[in-house]
């Protein structure tokens, strides 16, 4: 009887799953068909874009949202939005399948019952992912931020304007891998050579990194760029000493995570050292 339930659950599944796959088979606007794009996640976003669904769920994504966002340059379309969190049920949908045929074929309800907990667990996992993404952007730009200011105090000191000392740091940014700080800097030095004004280029700048450091960074070149000479230097000195205090704020937040992290290995591995060490000593008083 239990293997027969685990099969009817895993039909409706089915069932439903095979009736969402059909209905992401939309129709282009010259009346053709295209297939999906993922055997996953096309499904679900197909079910979120039903007007009631996304109505309802909508606005509990803000979070998310605003995450993509920053992530993504500082804009979240309704879209992205959708896709992201269609790829966050598809895993769980995917578990709830796989979970269903190993029940069926084993008649375990138990792999049912685990099937639930993963494809429940699978879009917080996603989101979790998301967040630690959007925690090591914001820990990376505060970690050069300091480097980008004192290249630029060394430029300006030595003639260059604010500008050009900007686009000369840009141009030589360490590394060959892409960089959030230095992608933001080069969006904004872009906006400007399109004509948009130096003030609303670094607000953008400092609204897309996100980090309050960057904020004060574009603040204060704003302030200081046009009185130029030695006040600005003066000003850039002291943001520098400020960056720097803080870049060791979170040098030392790593450092204690990094311990944190290692204090369950290294408690496994002490334990382990014991019973290496204690289980002769208690088998030879157990056989004494």
């Amino acid at each position: 009887m239990t293997r027969i339930a685990i099969g009817m659950y895993a039909g409706l599944l089915g069932v439903g799953y095979i009736w969402l796959l059909l209905a992401s088979w939309r129709r282009r606007p010259g009346g053709t068909k295209r297939r999906p794009r993922h055997l996953l996640f096309d499904p679900m976003e197909a079910l979120l874009s039903a007007k009631p669904v996304w109505r309802w769920l909508g606005p509990r994504l803000q979070q998310p949202q605003t995450a993509l966002a920053i992530m993504h340059g500082g804009y979240c379309t309704q879209e992205a939005l959708r896709r992201w969190t269609s790829e966050a049920a598809g895993y769980g949908v995917g578990a709830l399948l796989a979970s269903a045929l190993l029940g069926t074929a084993s008649g375990s309800p138990t792999l049912v019952g685990l099937g639930l907990v993963l494809g429940a667990g699978m879009p917080l996992l996603r989101w979790q992912d998301l967040r630690k993404k959007l925690d090591l952007r914001r820990q990376t730009i505060v970690l050069e931020l300091p480097e980008l200011l004192n290249r630029l105090l060394l430029m300006v000191n030595a003639g260059e304007n604010v500008m050009r000392a900007l686009e000369r740091c840009q141009q030589r940014k360490p590394g060959s891998a892409p960089h959030p700080l230095y992608a933001e800097l080069g969006a904004a030095l872009e906006a400007v050579n399109r004509g948009e004004p130096l003030a609303v280029a670094l607000e953008e700048f400092g609204r897309r990194c996100a980090v309050p450091e960057a904020k004060l960074f574009a603040t204060t070149l704003l302030m200081n760029a046009r009185r130029g000479g030695e006040m600005f230097v003066t000003a850039l000195r002291e943001l520098s000493r400020t960056l720097w205090e803080r870049r060791k704020a979170a040098a030392r937040t790593l450092g204690e995570q990094a311990s944190s992290r290692l204090a369950f290995p290294l408690a496994l591995i002490f334990l382990l050292i014991m019973i290496l060490v204690g289980a002769p000593s208690f088998f030879l008083m157990a056989n004494g």
